[in-house]
């Protein structure tokens, strides 16, 4: 403990002088420590820069604390602002969401193909081949090879692309593919954001044809052939598995 004597014999301590720094002493205290620090320069210029110390420390915490109280103060009305935007745009928002709603429907009910829409496509290029199937001489096209599955092993070689509407927004594409016999075979595929996942083909007859069809991710497929075409069986199953 730091202590001196004071002229009139009163002890000063540290604790004296670190409280007259805060400023907690007595005004009658004060003034005697006032006193004794006059007397003796060395000892006013170390109190003095206490005080100094302690002012900074004081401005620094006080600033530190005003910051924080202004970050406050800007989120509360922040947040109070947008409440008051959103209470008063509720009606707008709320009908905008419902007219994107109704314009995704409208969009995802335009682009989907009906199942029938589908099967009358396959057939409608089927016999679009079959009529003319004489001007095609079976053997393949070098560029079909590259894009159109490989249906070799079923016994089908592709012969010709082909596209026809299938909706009043969709278009479907396909290849015609031609066996040993001679006889045609068509695969169509379509995109449809509402298909179901269907990897397993089903088949229905369709007249003296026969179509198969099935679904991989929002892609659709269809294989139309006669209902005694030659590996077309085979050839829905080489396309489900690939």
């Amino acid at each position: 403990m730091y202590s001196v004597q004071h002229s009139s014999d009163a002890v000063v301590s540290e604790a004296d002088i670190q409280a007259f720094v805060d400023g907690l002493l007595a005004p009658d205290r004060a003034a005697q420590i006032r006193r004794y620090l006059e007397e003796r320069p060395d000892e006013a210029r170390r109190v003095a820069f206490y005080g100094k110390l302690n002012w900074r420390m004081h401005s620094t915490f006080q600033a530190g604390d005003e910051s924080g109280r202004s970050r406050r103060a800007r989120f509360t009305l922040y947040r109070a602002s947008f409440s008051g935007w959103l209470r008063q745009h509720a009606r707008r928002i709320a009908v905008g969401l419902l007219l994107a709603g109704v314009v995704a429907t409208g969009v995802l009910c335009a682009m989907h193909v009906p199942d029938a829409a589908l099967e009358a496509g396959a057939i409608m290029a089927l016999e679009q081949a079959n009529v003319v199937h004489m001007s095609v001489d079976g053997r393949s096209d070098a560029r079909l090879l590259g894009v159109a599955p490989d249906l070799s092993r079923a016994g089908f070689r592709p012969v010709a692309v082909t596209t026809l509407p299938v909706g009043g927004f969709v278009e479907a594409r396909g290849f015609v593919y031609c066996n040993a016999a001679g006889e045609r075979a068509v695969l169509l595929s379509v995109h449809d954001m509402t298909a179901a996942a269907q990897p397993q083909w089903r088949a229905r007859r369709v007249g003296e044809n026969r179509v198969l069809e099935w679904s991989v991710g929002h892609r659709r497929y269809a294989l139309a052939g006669g209902a005694r075409t030659h590996g077309l069986m085979r050839a829905a199953d080489l396309l489900v598995s690939r």
